[in-house]
């Protein structure tokens, strides 16, 4: 809001160096920014006037447009954009610039590829993983990031206990919808903890403690930040680790 812009000026930044800011609009996350309309066109304007401070166009996060039916994702994608280029077009009317245009995730990107004067900004598309790959089948894209996990336990009844709790995959979602194994046929789901992840398998006896299981994490933005570094493997051989720098978050007083 604008007492957000008011604290960004008092930060004192220098008109010959201004800081380039960007409306992020809620189209329907409910989570961040400030719906389209005339108090974000308030918002937008007290940013243009601000010493020190420089309009550098709108960002729209679009994550809700999670329709299975493409056809259906498409249709919330026009109008969603329809509804912030009339505000683009509002902002441009009172001579605002608005350089920039950011929109779309991972799901919509492709249907915002055509337009005009947009940039793009999925995220999940270089790894991928197993839920948008569930959510979004007609996309081209292959899995690339792979966890090795390996049976430790073999505690009866069918059942297998690999070392891939919480603190090896992102566990937000459902227990079966957390890895996808590549070469593990799971019955059932029995129970996730820290440390251990806990199946039941038609075939127990083919796997001896020691096992080696590969698993497509569903969610791969979190499960990436639960280890230093990847192994990137290259023409069947693995190479130098990559280190995951982005997991040193810290909070900046």
């Amino acid at each position: 809001d604008v007492e957000v812009v008011q604290a960004l000026t008092r930060a004192g930044f220098s008109p010959d160096r201004p800081l380039p800011v960007y409306l992020d609009l809620d189209v329907g996350m409910g989570r961040t920014g400030i719906a389209p309309g005339p108090e974000a066109v308030a918002v937008y304007r007290a940013i243009a006037a601000a010493p020190g401070l420089q309009a550098a166009g709108l960002h729209v996060y679009d994550g809700h447009l999670r329709q299975p039916d493409p056809a259906a994702r498409l249709a919330a994608a026009d109008a969603l954009f329809a509804e912030v280029v009339a505000f683009r077009d509002a902002l441009q009317a009172e001579g605002l610039p608005v350089p920039d245009l950011v929109v779309g995730g991972s799901p919509s990107f492709p249907l915002h590829r055509q337009r005009p004067g947009i940039r793009l900004s999925p995220g999940t598309f270089p790894f991928w993983d197993a839920g948008y790959g569930a959510l979004c089948p007609e996309l081209p894209f292959q899995p690339a990031a792979v966890l090795v996990s390996r049976v430790i336990s073999r505690p009866g009844r069918g059942r297998l206990c690999l070392d891939l709790g919480h603190k090896a995959v992102a566990a937000e979602n459902p227990l079966d919808q957390r890895v996808r194994f590549l070469n593990l046929a799971v019955t059932a789901w029995v129970g996730q903890s820290e440390e251990h992840l806990v199946v039941e398998v038609a075939d127990p006896d083919a796997w001896p403690v020691g096992s080696l299981v590969y698993g497509v994490p569903w969610h791969i933005c979190p499960t990436t930040a639960l280890y230093q570094a990847v192994v990137p493997v290259m023409e069947g051989a693995c190479r130098p680790a990559w280190p995951v720098v982005a997991r040193d978050r810290k909070l900046t007083f």
